[in-house]
This record gives C-alpha cells, sequence and structure tokens, in this order.
C-alpha cells in the first residue's frame, strides 16, 4: 500500500521534494497539493495528476490524504500543524519553530495534548553524516565530551543578526542529539563586529557544546562538527563527510549520495509503517528554541543564563 499524502507550499523546498517524490511513487501517492498561489498548485497538479486543493485545510480535510508534507510556510507560518491536530494526519514539516516563533509555545501545547506526530525534516538532523557520527559515537567512540559546531553565513546587505538565521537552531539541535543530554546553561559570546558569534552549551557532568556562527566572505558553508568523545575524535562535514581516529588510528568514509531530503522522506515513510515514533519530532526540535531564546537573552543581559 503506497502511502497518499499531500503536500503544503509550493516553493523552494518543493523544488528538492519533487523529483524524489517522483522516485519514490511506488511508496508515495501525492494525492494533493496547494499553494498560496493557486496556478502554481493547478499546474503541480496537472504534472502529478492530483487535485489542487484551495488552501491547506481544504487539503488536510480531505478523506484520501493519509499524511501530510509541510515543504513551505508561506503565509500561513506553522498554522497548517494546528489543523492536522484536529485532523490527526502525521506530519512532515521542513519548517523551525522559530518561523513561527509568536506561536511556537501554543503549538507546542497542541501538539503535545493530540498526540500528533510530526517529523521536523531540519537538514542538519537528518544529514548522513551526522546520522553516522551518533552511530559512530554509539559503538566506537564513546560517549561524546564535547561538540562543536561551525557554520558561515554569506555576507547579508542588511545587518542580519547571525542567531536569526534558519540553521542555527537545527545545530542546537543536532548538538544536544549528539551528547544524548539537555544543555544546563548558555552563554553568548559576540566579536568586535556583529560578524562572529559563539554560543557555549554546558551540559551535565561537564560536557560542552560550542557553536560558532560567522559571516564569510566566500559565502555560505555546510555545517561543520567536531567531537571529543571517551575513546577518540571525530569531524563530520555535511552533508557526507566522515573523519575520525581511536585506538586503531586514524579512519575517513565518504558516504554514498544521499541528501537530507531523500533520508527524511524514508524515514517518515518506515516509521509510519512501522507505527514508530517520528524523530527528530516538534518537541525536540522545540526544546532547542528554548535555548535559542535563552542565548539571545544571555548576549543582550552579558551573562550565563541557566536552563534549569
Amino acid at each position: 500500500m503506497r502511502l497518499r499524502v499531500g503536500v503544503i507550499g509550493l516553493g523552494r523546498c518543493w523544488r528538492r521534494y519533487r523529483p524524489l517524490l517522483a522516485q519514490l511513487r511506488e511508496h508515495i501517492e501525492v494525492r494533493a497539493v496547494c499553494d498560496q498561489v493557486l496556478r502554481r498548485a493547478e499546474m503541480e497538479a496537472q504534472q502529478f495528476e492530483c487535485a489542487a486543493a484551495g488552501g491547506p485545510a481544504e487539503l488536510l480535510e480531505r478523506p484520501d490524504v493519509e499524511a501530510v508534507l509541510l515543504l513551505d510556510t508561506q503565509w500561513y507560518g506553522l498554522w497548517p500543524l494546528e489543523h492536522a491536530c484536529r485532523t490527526n494526519k502525521p506530519v512532515l514539516c521542513t519548517a523551525s519553530p522559530a518561523s513561527d516563533a509568536a506561536h511556537a509555545d501554543a503549538l507546542r501545547e497542541q501538539i503535545q495534548a493530540s498526540g500528533l506526530p510530526v517529523l521536523m525534516a531540519l537538514p542538519p538532523l537528518l544529514a548522513p553524516a551526522t546520522r553516522q557520527l551518533r552511530e559512530l559515537l554509539t559503538h566506537r567512540l564513546g560517549q561524546a565530551r564535547l561538540v562543536r559546531a561551525d557554520w558561515s553565513a554569506a555576507p547579508a546587505r542588511s545587518s542580519r543578526d547571525l542567531l536569526d538565521h534558519a540553521a542555527v537552531l537545527p545545530l542546537l539541535a543536532a548538538c544536544a542529539w549528539l551528547l544524548e543530554d539537555v544543555p544546563r546553561s548558555v552563554w553568548t559570546l559576540d566579536g568586535e563586529s556583529a560578524a562572529f558569534v559563539t554560543l557555549m552549551l554546558r551540559f551535565g557532568c561537564d560536557r560542552l557544546a560550542q557553536v560558532n556562527l560567522w559571516t564569510a566572505a566566500q559565502g555560505r558553508t555546510p555545517p561543520r562538527f567536531e567531537v571529543v568523545a571517551d575513546a577518540g575524535t571525530a569531524a563530520a562535514e555535511l552533508p557526507r563527510q566522515l573523519r575520525w581516529r581511536d585506538a586503531d588510528g586514524q579512519h575517513a568514509q565518504r558516504l554514498p549520495p544521499r541528501s537530507a531530503e531523500q533520508s527524511s522522506l524514508e524515514r517518515f515513510l518506515l516509521s509510519l509503517r512501522a507505527g514508530q515514533p517520528l524523530q527528530p519530532s516538534f518537541e525536540e526540535v522545540y526544546q532547542a528554541l528554548i535555548w535559542l531564546r535563552a542565548a539571545l537573552r544571555s548576549r543582550s543581559e552579558g551573562k550565563c543564563i541557566s536552563l534549569r
């Protein structure tokens, strides 16, 4: 049986998911699409031989839609998740809670109350190198003691705050996931200009995560993680390069080509078929929003902020 899905938002993310859905048509059937531009939805509906819904509510109410891909928030933000709580249809969501921060707290309460399954398809969390790094820690290197995440953005025409970038929240969530813990405190350190920011997150048992953000003239670069663990060290350059050192020496692995989008679709499909929880969940990523808010407060007040 194919999983019958509806797609909300046909913008930038859709262009990456569209060919994957075509490749997985034996397992996933697109039954309806919707977009803030109705003509765009109608054109895509013709290509997939499916319905063009008039809006998110209409799509979510369709009896032939079993699950939903929320690929672009557009004017409605994360509101479709609120409606999905009432229809109880699982959602794959590519947008961070930070993208609709004003409603994130209330939405979290609704998702918790309804038990709605939501998979947060944020690239740093689902990139092949990140997943393999976690496996490496579990089976060879032992518990992580220090995680460092580096990410650079292209210089913006406006003075955009580095902490406002969509990449920051999933980086925080990924650090906690690699350390298998939640932070106790956060401290934000600014450089002499707004072009560099460091977040220090302290975990239990004297373990740390350091997230470095900066603007670079050469433009945006993929995230990179470095880990110091009980039995060695490792570095992951997203999306698929991994290097590590342990008692047996130095090692390197280049993972097969596989995008975070492909990983998220496959995880969504397999988890629903097996009746397993969808992970990373909305709750896991929402916790990172709390840490990000504390980081903003730390910078404003110039002190370490407790998260306990």
